[in-house]
C-alpha cells in the first residue's frame, strides 16, 4: 500500500511540475505578441509597433546601425519615417516563427524569419536582390503583456547574388577592397 502511495505522489509530482513548466513559459502568448507585430508591421502602423515596445527599445536595423530609443515617441517617428522613406508606403512581409526560447519566465528569445522575394529598391536606384532576413526579438513579459526590448535584424542572402545595378549592403563596415 505503501510503495502504491509513493509511486501514486511521484506520479503527481511529475505531471504538476510539468503543468508548472508549461505555465511559466507562455508561448501562446508569446506567439499572439508576434501575430499582433505583423499586423501592425504589414499594416505600416508605427504606433502601434511603438506601443509593443518598452520604453529603452533598441534596434539593430539590417545594415547594422544601432538605434536606442529615446521613448515611445521616438519609437513611433521611427517606425513611420522606415515606413514613409523606406518602404513608401508597401508594407515588408510578415515574420514567421523559426523558434522560440525561455531564459526566464518573463523573458523570451524568438527567432523569425521574413522573406522579402521581390528584393528592395533604394531611393538612390540602387536594388537589393532578393533576400530574406531573421530577426531576433528580445521580449520581455510587463504588466502590460509582452513588449519587444530588443529588435536585431539579420539579413541573409547568397553572397554573389548581386547584379547589375544591384548592391549587397556590406555590414562589416571594411571597404570592399579590405574584405
Amino acid at each position: 500500500m505503501i510503495r502504491k502511495a509513493v509511486l501514486l505522489f511521484a506520479v503527481i509530482a511529475v505531471v504538476a511540475q510539468a503543468d508548472a513548466q508549461a505555465s511559466r513559459n507562455d508561448e501562446q502568448g508569446v506567439r499572439d505578441f508576434i501575430a499582433h507585430w505583423n499586423a501592425a508591421y504589414t499594416s505600416l502602423d508605427a504606433a502601434a509597433l511603438a506601443q509593443m515596445e518598452t520604453a529603452d527599445f533598441e534596434l539593430i536595423d539590417r545594415f547594422g546601425h544601432w538605434i536606442r530609443t529615446e521613448g515611445p515617441g521616438f519609437n513611433e517617428r521611427l517606425w513611420a519615417l522606415t515606413f514613409k522613406d523606406i518602404y513608401h508606403g508597401k508594407p515588408g512581409p510578415a515574420r514567421a516563427i523559426e523558434g522560440i526560447r525561455f531564459l526566464a519566465p518573463d523573458v523570451a528569445i524568438v527567432q523569425a524569419r521574413a522573406n522579402h522575394s521581390d528584393g528592395v529598391l533604394l531611393d538612390d536606384g540602387t536594388r537589393i536582390p532578393p533576400f530574406w532576413e531573421i530577426d531576433t526579438y528580445t521580449l520581455v513579459k510587463t504588466g502590460a503583456g509582452w513588449r519587444a526590448a530588443l529588435l536585431n535584424i539579420h539579413n541573409q542572402m547568397t553572397p554573389g547574388t548581386e547584379g547589375a545595378g544591384e548592391h549587397v549592403p556590406n555590414a562589416s563596415g571594411a571597404a570592399p577592397h579590405e574584405k
